[in-house]
């Protein structure tokens, strides 16, 4: 059974999924960042004792030091470096002068308050994707999807260094007293 479908339907689909994936990586990572903060949004934090460095600390004396969570975890942030997909199709048929349908985002002289012109109608052509190559699957897909870390942005890298400039000790003590 033939399925045609616009190529240029097909690629604005193909990529509308790749920025929807990337979108949905950034989501995923940024909701994660509620864990690092206590629910009066203060930075969740771990104390830590150590043998004291403190002028005038005797022997035995331990500092109690208070280092931020957030600061301490590795932060890279995940982002689609590339996309391939290949695909078998059967070309179909180039249509001619065809307007485009009234739901397809340029049909309308105004969009968002912005003019614009509007598009001449001009041929597309079409394929059928439920035709594969004799030995695969029909509509078969292959998909590779490379994902690379990166640099936290400029307000996670400032807020992780305000957070990181808080860390330090906060009392010494001697053990037992």
């Amino acid at each position: 059974m033939a399925t045609q479908t616009s190529l240029n339907d097909l690629i604005e689909a193909l990529a509308g999924a790749v920025i929807d994936a990337q979108d949905r990586i950034e989501q995923h990572q940024m909701s994660h960042l509620s864990d690092y903060f206590d629910e009066d949004n203060r930075p969740k934090s771990v104390v830590i004792r150590m043998p004291s460095l403190q002028p005038g600390a005797g022997e035995g004396d331990e500092d109690l030091y208070r280092a931020p969570i957030l600061p301490l975890v590795s932060t890279n942030v995940l982002r689609i470096k590339d996309v391939e997909i290949r695909f078998d199709a059967d070309l179909g048929s180039l249509i001619e002068d065809a307007a485009p349908p009234a739901d397809t985002p340029g049909a309308s002289a105004e969009t968002r308050g912005w003019r614009v012109r509007p598009r001449p109608p001009k041929p597309y052509v079409r394929v059928d994707t439920a035709v594969g190559a004799s030995d695969r699957k029909a509509g078969a897909v292959h998909v590779v999807l490379r994902v690379e870390g990166s640099e936290p942005t400029d307000g996670a890298a400032r807020l992780m260094n305000h957070l990181a400039q808080t860390q330090g000790v906060f009392q010494t003590f001697k053990p037992g007293d």
